[in-house]
């Protein structure tokens, strides 16, 4: 990640930087921004954004609420409580019930692949053993 230290009058990351930083695109940061998902950065005297570290922190989060799963209006409904002053417990309690979803889908996704594991494995013993490949 580049530098976080503010340097000069345009102090703080351009966008180009910020989405480098963070593996994004500029396209992908300008549509949280636009759905009010992540909060507008300030701007240099230049005119141009600029990403200090609490706004590439809130990025940060944003990809991995994203990552685990988080569809685009609960994004939204987590930043608009953030930025209507909503307690840190009604939080918690947004953050916790997107947890057991995550949980949810993850031990579905562990049955796949359990299942996918025994399909391994038999394809395998026939392949060793010479018998006919099993159905799919």
């Amino acid at each position: 990640m580049p530098s976080l230290t503010p340097a000069g009058p345009d102090a703080g990351l351009t966008i180009s930087e910020a989405a480098d930083a963070l593996g994004i695109t500029v396209d992908t940061i300008r549509y949280y921004e636009k759905e009010g998902i992540a909060p507008a950065p300030e701007r240099g005297p230049s005119g141009w954004r600029r990403y200090d570290p609490s706004t590439m922190s809130w990025l940060a989060g944003v990809l991995m609420l994203r990552g685990t799963g988080m569809n685009i209006q609960q994004m939204r409904d987590y930043a608009a409580a953030y930025q209507a002053g909503a307690s840190t417990e009604d939080r918690l309690a947004l953050l916790e019930q997107h947890h057991a979803a995550v949980l949810e889908r993850l031990a579905g996704v562990h049955r796949h692949l359990s299942a996918l594991e025994r399909k391994i494995d038999a394809y395998r013993e026939a392949i060793h053993s010479g018998r006919q490949v099993p159905s799919p």
